[in-house]
């Protein structure tokens, strides 16, 4: 009787063991395999944060900017007056 239980305790045991260091293993694999969520890039221009390929006006108003991977990108257009908001001339 008493060589039963032995035999059980180390069977129950083993079946302990082998289930705490299979999920160990699956942990390890899970963690180092999945590729972790990150968070969108954003940009910050002129006070205000814009989100990843977002096209928004620049702060001169004649040019428009670009929000890519977290870096604004903005044309370079030389501004006149007509191009700031102002309406062109029109000759009748």
């Amino acid at each position: 009787m008493d060589e039963n239980k032995g035999r059980n305790f180390a069977i129950s045991l083993s079946i302990t063991l082998g289930t705490i260091v299979i999920g160990l293993i699956s942990y390890i694999i899970f963690t180092s395999t999945n590729t972790s969520i990150k968070e969108t890039p954003r940009c910050e221009y002129n006070g205000w944060a814009y989100a990843d390929k977002e096209i928004f006006d620049s702060a001169d108003g004649c040019n428009v900017c670009f929000c890519h991977s977290g870096e604004t990108i903005c044309t370079k257009e030389v501004c006149t007056e007509t191009s700031q908001g102002e309406s062109p001339l029109i000759e009748e």
